[in-house]
């Protein structure tokens, strides 16, 4: 009886193919990650610019920034701030509009990955952004600060426990100092 050899693959050459694909995985999806933290932060740069150039077209007509204690919305959005709706005026991004909803406190909504915080004064002449990754070195490593002079900054950010604090500021100030 004579036995014919069949194609196939041995176990050994298995094992190889397996190993360069694991190789190649350990090199890839570390890179993947930090392209999709580049890109949270992208976009939190250019959320914080239109909202930054937002403010400055509300000031322009109302002769104020939006105060705290009215809500980001009412004043950004009036009360059309619906998804079925457009926002009428629409001078904040149109992302913003269901997420960043003010009462009596600073008016906070998360976009994008990151945790937006606006804080308008009473008399409506300064006004502070802020955004800060909702997870630390996933959504986001730096945090981004702006204010009425419309500068656009950005601080290093750490985890303590499950909430994300601003470090440093790499811009303005020295490294470890105080982050607006």
């Amino acid at each position: 009886m004579t036995r014919s050899r069949e194609g196939g693959f041995t176990l050994v050459e298995i094992m190889i193919v397996v190993a360069i694909i694991a190789l190649l995985a350990a090199i890839a999806i570390p890179n993947v990650l930090r392209g999709r933290t580049t890109a949270n932060e992208s976009a939190a740069i250019g959320n914080m610019r239109a909202l930054v150039s937002s403010l400055e077209m509300f000031r322009s007509v109302n002769n104020l920034y939006p105060t705290t204690g009215v809500g980001w919305q009412p004043a950004m959005y009036e009360a059309n701030c619906a998804v079925e709706a457009a926002p009428t005026p629409d001078f904040g991004p149109p992302s913003f509009c269901n997420t960043m909803a003010g009462g009596a406190t600073a008016a906070t909504g998360l976009v994008q990955g990151f945790l937006w915080t606006y804080t308008g004064n009473a008399a409506g002449t300064n006004y502070t952004l802020q955004a800060t990754p909702s997870v630390v070195n996933n959504t986001g490593t730096r945090s981004f600060f702006a204010d009425e002079s419309g500068i656009v900054r950005h601080c290093t950010t750490v985890a303590q426990g499950t909430q994300a604090t601003v470090a440093s500021n790499t811009i303005d100030q020295a490294v470890n100092a105080a982050c607006p």
